[in-house]
């Protein structure tokens, strides 16, 4: 199949049209667009540092032939890879892309991501950001 990446950047173009000023930055997980993606959602994330985003920022997260899927977690759900109290925001497929934008409520806060697809948040898929 094709990836999704021009209609994805236009759709983006349009949640940050809609978002107003809200909108403070575009934070790109996943794909393999040029130095714009900061992590492949994907295998072997272990090392991520949580970047420091704020409110209003969009998060996009994209991936293309591979299983994966992105839940909201807390940090318990993060460290242990359970999705007890997760929100699930796009189910797992073999491409796809979700964005979220960053509330205002979690100024101050560490919020978390993961794939519950198989094995995939032992593997490493999953990604925090410092908001704030």
């Amino acid at each position: 199949m094709a990836r999704p990446t021009t209609p994805l950047i236009l759709l983006a173009a349009l949640f940050l049209l809609v978002g107003g000023a809200e909108a403070q930055k575009m934070v790109w997980v996943g794909g393999g667009n040029g130095n714009r993606w900061i992590s492949p959602w994907g295998y072997g994330l272990q090392n991520w540092k949580a970047p420091k985003v704020l409110p209003g920022d969009l998060l996009v997260f994209q991936w293309v032939n591979e299983w994966h899927s992105v839940h909201k977690v807390d940090v318990a759900d993060y460290s242990a890879c359970t999705f007890l109290n997760a929100k699930q925001l796009a189910r797992g497929r073999n491409y796809g892309y979700y964005m979220y934008r960053v509330p205002g409520q979690d100024y101050g806060k560490t919020i978390y991501f993961s794939s519950n697809v198989g094995d995939d948040c032992s593997n490493g898929v999953k990604v925090s950001f410092n908001v704030g």
